[in-house]
């Protein structure tokens, strides 16, 4: 069965991930480079706000799914330093890293969080239209809900 593409639930989840790629943005713009205790928040704030944006945004656009929003947008949040930091380390030495305050980690995952972000958007467009699960499967006269009549 083929599904029209969901624009409503793509726009809302990449648009949502955008308004949060753009928070982070500002946030390690505003701390100037410099890594230390004052820039702590916004630094987390930079961390933080796509995966968050983006979880709103699908919750936003496909309430049924908070579940699987929740539980993907965490790994996404949690994963994704891992594979900023080695894609650092493949690209500079630990000194040239440090020298620059870690710039790279942080844009690259900024950057990761927004590719993911459509990727998610894109296969939840995809999937077709959510339907509640007692209009999915309506129920067969008698109570015998969820059963097929025998094809004859």
């Amino acid at each position: 069965m083929k599904h029209k593409f969901d624009t409503k639930t793509f726009g809302l989840i990449v648009g949502m991930a955008l308004l949060g790629a753009i928070w982070a943005a500002y946030n390690l713009i505003s701390t100037g480079g410099v890594r230390s205790e004052a820039e702590l928040r916004p630094l987390v704030w930079a961390y933080f706000a796509t995966p968050c944006a983006l979880f709103l945004g699908w919750v936003i656009a496909r309430r049924v799914e908070v579940w699987r929003a929740a539980g993907i947008c965490f790994c996404v949040y949690f994963f994704t330093p891992f594979v900023a930091a080695r894609i650092e380390s493949l690209v500079l030495s630990s000194e040239q890293a440090a020298a620059n305050g870690h710039s790279m980690f942080f844009w690259t995952m900024i950057s990761l969080h927004l590719v993911v972000a459509v990727g998610l958007a894109t296969w939840r467009a995809l999937s077709g239209p959510v339907q509640p699960a007692e209009a999915a499967e309506p129920a067969m006269p008698g109570g015998s809900a969820g059963l097929r009549p025998q094809e004859e």
